[in-house]
């Protein structure tokens, strides 16, 4: 346990930083008077680098004739660690960077049990981030889980205070509660802490806060991971009731701090338990899908690690919809789940340089081709603005084709938590030494050791098992994903000859992210194809090894050979993959600043030598399933 920081220290700390950002950029500029005042611009633009907000703060200019700019400020400067049970749990990785109030102002019952360096280093990046803001006469924005878990030792100190269990049972190692918001002493708590907050950003409109989902829980839910639970004793209050409590309380923390808020809430839960929290809400509050608002942003998710990639078809329709009168708050997202980071500033740059243009000049969805070919012919130049609109219109089509195809291949959970990139594909991990797994297996998303050793496509507890068509049945690989790889690199290839180009070096790097996104989804397709074949294999590769028959046999194994050409894609790709973050790549991937930060899911600092490392014990294991299956004899 340790103490709470002192706030006199504390307040000097971030002044300190909050002035010398001020000096160093001079004084605020006044708020743009000709700004549209009914819309809002709500940028979430996750980033822990302090420059680099501050650059995408100033691309954000743009926004200011069309309406007031709030950024988002609630993006922790680190890893909650405290979260994490020792010796690890998937589940408590997904929460680790979670953002809620109470990580930046922990009421004073909770406080002793937050480890006060961590709510230092919050608060210090909160006041940093808010400088910047108030010099370009931007407001602020915060974006929450909530109620989330609390510390175990909590409510050994509290224990009348213990809501829901809200952790995942097939995805934790050990269990985790929320508090229960039906007690008076919590919603007296959660007020406390949102008083804190808005009396340190007094800029602060909007709040938006997720529940029942990677940490947070509330009690009896139908949606909670575990099953609806809690304090027998509130089983039956209505969910509507319960909520609004939970509502109430940061409006009454809010106003007594002399704030208003807007509230935007998601969640999930059943029907039932939806419409009776509609039919209770206060009036700040929306809950779900609303048609005053509209959400952009590039899509960063889909590529996750990778950074960089837009598609401006399907971005010239979102935008589309933002001039229509109705449309009052505008979500502009650049942040990746769970907060492990966000999108490149000059990503960012082209959606804010779009949605000016879209508001400068409205049109309408079924025009958005017609805009296309404006833009390309600004980006492109005279010489390049044909080939690149058809550039950009093949990449469209190739994105609806890996959705309609294999989305399933989703890059965050295959690529990185299930480490596809970076760990060695082989007929059969069990020969893995323990040094040669110590660098990849205690991040895969597995509970069971075992099951993250030896099932390639266990996604989070559950298989992933696409259906091959046509003639590649007996393989398992997915053929569409080659027929998605190519026609991503003859994008590259139109992205990377805009020689001369007015934006001919922000296509040429997004050929490269997309030519790595092209790299890891072809190792997703190894893996699963790996292990469908093992699958069917499992009795031939288990128990000891044997002499394979000597009666000759022109092709041995089928099997075999189609694992061995997998390993052999694997490890040309893999070589291909460092080729590309050598050039430039690792500036456009997502990974720990420290290697001590790498975690589930987030890469480490030093991926180029993983991957040396993953072919170099691929090439070890290269013969392994020959003691078990028949090689040819020719």
């Amino acid at each position: 346990m340790k103490k709470s920081v002192s706030v006199a220290v504390l307040a000097c700390v971030c002044l300190a930083a909050s002035l010398a950002l001020l000096q160093a950029q001079g004084p605020p500029e006044p708020a743009d008077a000709a700004a549209q005042p009914d819309r809002t611009f709500i940028i979430h633009f996750c980033t822990r680098d302090i420059g680099e907000f501050a650059k995408v703060a100033g691309l954000a200019e743009i926004l200011k004739p069309h309406g007031h700019v709030e950024f988002n400020v609630s993006t922790l400067a680190e890893k909650s660690a405290y979260d994490v049970p020792k010796g690890g749990s998937p589940w408590h990785e997904y929460a680790s960077y979670a953002p809620a109030p109470y990580k930046y102002f922990p009421p004073k019952r909770l406080a002793p049990f937050i480890p006060a360096e961590h709510v230092a280093k919050n608060r210090q990046m909160l006041e940093a981030k808010m400088a910047i803001l108030r010099r370009r006469g931007f407001g602020a924005s915060f974006s929450a889980y909530v109620p989330n878990f609390w510390p175990e030792a909590f409510y050994e100190a509290y224990p009348h205070l213990r809501g829901a269990r809200s952790d995942h049972p097939r995805r934790s190692r050990k269990e985790a509660f929320s508090p229960c918001v039906d007690r008076p002493e919590v919603l007296s708590m959660i007020a406390e802490s949102m008083e804190q907050l808005v009396e340190a950003v007094p800029e602060l409109v909007t709040y938006s806060f997720k529940t029942n989902d990677a940490g947070p829980g509330i009690c009896w839910s139908y949606w909670l991971y575990s099953g609806p639970n809690g304090p027998t004793e509130c089983k039956d209050r209505g969910m509507g009731h319960r909520v609004r409590g939970m509502l109430d309380a940061m409006n009454r923390g809010a106003e007594r701090a002399g704030g208003k808020l807007d509230i935007s809430m998601s969640g999930l839960f059943s029907d039932e338990e939806r419409a009776d929290i509609r039919a209770n809400l206060p009036e700040n509050v929306t809950f779900g899908w609303s048609r005053r608002r509209a959400s952009v942003g590039t899509g960063v998710n889909s590529f996750y690690p990778v950074k960089g990639i837009i598609n401006p078809v399907a971005m010239l329709g979102r935008v589309a919809r933002l001039s229509q009168p109705q449309v009052k708050k505008v979500f502009v997202t650049f942040r990746v789940s769970y907060d492990r980071g966000g999108e490149l500033p000059e990503t960012g740059a082209k959606v804010f340089e779009m949605i000016d243009d879209a508001l400068r000049d409205p049109i309408d969805r079924t025009e958005r081709l017609k805009r296309l070919r404006k833009l390309c012919a600004k980006w492109g130049g005279p010489e390049h603005a044909d080939r690149l609109y058809d550039a950009l219109v093949d990449l469209d089509e190739a994105f609806k084709y890996r959705r309609e195809t294999f989305g399933g291949f989703r890059s965050l959970y295959t690529v990185v938590s299930t480490r596809h990139i970076n760990r060695p594909l082989v007929a059969m991990p069990d020969k893995l030494l323990p040094e040669e797994e110590a660098y990849f297996l205690p991040h895969v998303f597995n509970k069971y050791v075992n099951e993250g050793r030896m099932d390639y496509i266990d996604i989070h507890g559950r298989r992933m098992i696409l259906t091959p068509t046509g003639p590649e049945r007996r393989d398992p690989r997915i053929g569409e994903v080659n027929r998605y790889r190519g026609r991503l690199h003859r994008v590259c290839d139109t992205l990377e000859s805009l020689r001369g180009a007015p934006e001919e070096e922000f296509f040429r790097k997004m050929a490269l992210s997309l030519r790595m996104h092209a790299s890891m989804m072809r190792s997703v397709n190894n893996f699963h194809a790996m292990q469908i074949v093992r699958d069917r294999n499992r009795e031939k590769l288990t128990g000891k090894p044997r002499i394979p028959s000597k009666l000759p046999t022109r092709e041995g194994d089928p099997d075999l050979l189609m694992m061995n050409a997998y390993m052999r894609d694997e490890l040309d790709n893999t070589q291909e993959l460092i080729d590309l973050l050598k050039a430039g790549g690792m500036d456009r991937i997502t990974h720990a600043k420290t290697n001590a930060d790498e975690d589930t899911f987030l890469l480490g600092p030093d991926l180029i030598e993983q991957l040396k490392k993953k072919r170099a014990i691929m090439r070890r294991h290269w013969l392994d399933a020959e003691d078990y299956m028949t090689t040819p004899f020719k």
